[in-house]
C-alpha cells in the first residue's frame, strides 16, 4: 500500500511497523490506513492476537478520533465463517482467533461516537507480487508455484474442485483505498473482492501446466477441516452502490503475466 501511494502525486506517506514499546502518532495526518495484524489463522496464542489485532486497533481509533484523523482499516472475509450470506449486514460466524479479532473490532468501532470517517474493508483472499514476505502465511498461489519449482509437483487437498475462493489482487485493493480517500465522504464496512470464485483445483492445474509438473492429492489436515470454508465470494452490492462497478484483475491474467 505504501509503495502504491508513493507513486501517486501529491501524497506524503509515512509507515509504521508493529512495535509493542512504541506507538505511532497520528497528529497532523489526514488519514491512517491500518493494515497491520497477526493474520495467521493457525495462531493459538489468543491473547497475542487480541492484543495486537483488537486492542491496538481500539487504541488507534481513539487516537484518530481525538485528533480528527480519518481511519481506514483492514477487516477480513473470514468474519463470515462457512456461510452463504456474505452481505455486510449478515450474521457472522468467525471460526478462528484472527477472525474473531476482526469481527469484534468491526462491531466495537461502529458502536463508538465517531468524529471522523471510519472505513473498514473485508478483504477476500488477497494475492500479489510480494506474498513471499509473509513466509508460511503466504497465499496458496505462491506456495504452489514454489512447490512446483522446488519439488516438481503440486499437492492439493482432496475435493479441491469444491473448495472455491474469491482471489483479489493487491493492486486493485490499493486503488480502492485511494479512491475511497478521495471520493467517499462517509463511514461503513465494505466487502472487497472480484465477485468471482475459482476452485483450488482449477488454479493448481493452471500453475501445474505452466510449470510442467504433476498434481498430487493429499487428505485435508484435521486442523484445516475444523476451520474450512468451502467457498468465499464477495457480495459487492454495497461497494457498487458506493463507488460503482469496478474492473478487477482476473487471477488467471495475473498467473500468466507472472509466469
Amino acid at each position: 500500500m505504501s509503495a502504491w501511494l508513493h507513486q501517486q502525486d501529491g501524497w506524503t506517506i509515512d509507515g509504521y511497523e508493529w512495535d509493542p514499546k512504541e506507538r505511532p502518532s497520528v497528529v497532523e495526518y489526514d488519514w491512517v490506513v491500518h493494515l497491520g495484524a497477526i493474520a495467521d489463522m493457525t495462531e493459538k496464542d489468543v491473547d497475542k492476537v487480541f492484543k495486537q489485532n483488537y486492542e491496538f486497533s481500539q487504541w488507534l481509533f481513539n487516537e484518530c478520533n481525538k485528533h480528527g484523523t480519518h481511519l481506514q482499516y483492514a477487516s477480513s472475509s473470514s468474519v463470515y465463517g462457512n456461510t452463504k450470506d456474505t452481505s455486510e449486514t449478515a450474521p457472522c460466524y468467525p471460526q478462528t482467533a484472527y477472525a474473531y479479532s476482526k469481527y469484534l473490532f468491526d462491531r466495537w468501532v461502529f458502536q463508538q461516537e465517531q468524529n471522523i470517517f471510519v472505513q473498514g474493508f473485508r478483504y477476500h483472499n488477497v494475492f500479489g507480487k510480494w506474498m513471499h514476505l509473509r513466509g508460511r502465511r503466504a497465499n496458496i498461489i505462491y506456495k504452489w508455484r514454489k512447490q512446483a519449482q522446488k519439488d516438481g509437483y503440486i499437492e492439493v487437498w482432496e475435493g479441491a474442485d469444491n473448495i472455491k475462493r474469491d482471489f483479489t489482487w493487491a493492486g486493485d485493493i490499493c486503488k480502492l483505498h485511494t479512491d475511497f480517500i478521495t471520493t467517499v465522504k462517509g463511514s461503513g464496512i465494505w466487502n472487497v473482492g472480484s465477485g468471482l470464485s475459482h476452485s483450488f483445483l482449477a488454479i493448481a492445474e493452471h500453475i501445474a501446466e505452466q510449470e510442467g509438473v504433476e498434481i498430487r492429492t493429499v487428505p485435508i489436515p484435521l486442523e484445516d477441516q475444523m476451520r474450512m470454508r468451502m467457498k468465499t465470494c464477495a457480495d459487492l452490492k454495497h461497494l457498487k452502490e458506493t463507488v460503482g462497478k469496478r474492473q478487477w484483475l482476473n487471477i488467471y491474467e495475473w498467473l500468466d503475466y507472472e509466469a
